[in-house]
């Protein structure tokens, strides 16, 4: 095995050695935290692991280690807004940085089982998101689904620039792929383990150091770490969300900037 591993943690996962987890070296070069959901939930876990994260990757950030965010889309709200309340929730954790990848929109039913989810509706909020989040930042978001994408007949990137698809197997046949509106160019991540569902892929971890059980995706897209480096550096932070540069203006309206759990 070699290819690069990103960990996904979220608030139910409680806090990490984030320490271990970097003395442990390759393959493991990341993670992802959920950082919102909707436009009502913004933990200050995210703000407290990233900074963790950030201090015990030290030098080592941007060239072998990176961390990002990711934000559960809520079909029943406003794309758009959703946007701004991810951004919010980054900037108040202290902003992008040249090691922040792309901010990630997830799209998957989850709970929402009370409504339809058609074509339609998925399409028009993530597409909503993804021009918002470009707007704001300069940056095109990386879309992260699976089984909805591929139920509702997504054929494209829905405004994104890049994939992550979940798919707990020992393979992931192209047809999934083209099937989860993406392609191999452009696939980034395949979460290929998670917390409910060991790893049946021969060679890789179903543990992460520090971390414990928790989802693991290995970086697929063709050229590893070099690839996604420049990639990130075309698409460099927008002035003024980067750590040590002077915050975007407050928001004299919009969602609050109050943490919820």
């Amino acid at each position: 095995m070699t290819d690069p591993l990103i960990v996904d943690v979220y608030q139910g996962d409680g806090k990490k050695d984030w320490r271990a987890f970097v003395a442990a070296g390759a393959p493991w070069a990341g993670v992802v935290f959920k950082a919102t959901q909707g436009t009502y939930y913004r933990p200050p876990w995210y703000a407290e692991e990233r900074r963790a994260f950030l201090d015990a990757a030290g030098e080592r950030l941007a060239a072998t280690l990176f961390e990002g965010a990711y934000h559960y889309l809520d079909f029943q709200l406003d794309g758009a807004a959703q946007a701004d309340y991810f951004v919010r929730a980054v900037e108040l954790a202290g902003g992008e940085q040249r090691g922040t990848l792309w901010g990630m929109v997830d799209v998957e039913r989850g709970g929402q089982r009370v409504q339809q989810l058609t074509k339609a509706l998925v399409a028009d909020c993530t597409n909503a998101f993804a021009a918002r989040y470009l707007q704001l930042t300069g940056r095109t978001a990386t879309l992260y689904g699976g089984e909805l994408l591929r139920e509702v007949g997504i054929t494209d990137r829905l405004g994104c620039g890049r994939s992550a698809i979940a798919l707990y197997g020992a393979s992931l046949p192209p047809t999934v792929v083209t099937q989860t509106g993406t392609d191999l160019d452009h696939l980034l991540l395949w979460q290929y383990s998670g917390t409910e569902a060991p790893a049946r892929l021969p060679g890789y971890p179903n543990l992460a150091p520090g971390c414990g059980k928790v989802d693991i995706s290995a970086m697929v897209l063709p050229g590893g770490i070099e690839k996604m480096r420049s990639m990130m550096w075309a698409e460099a932070p927008a002035p003024g969300r980067a750590v040590g540069m002077n915050p975007a203006p407050a928001r004299t309206s919009g969602p609050s900037d109050s943490a919820t759990s």
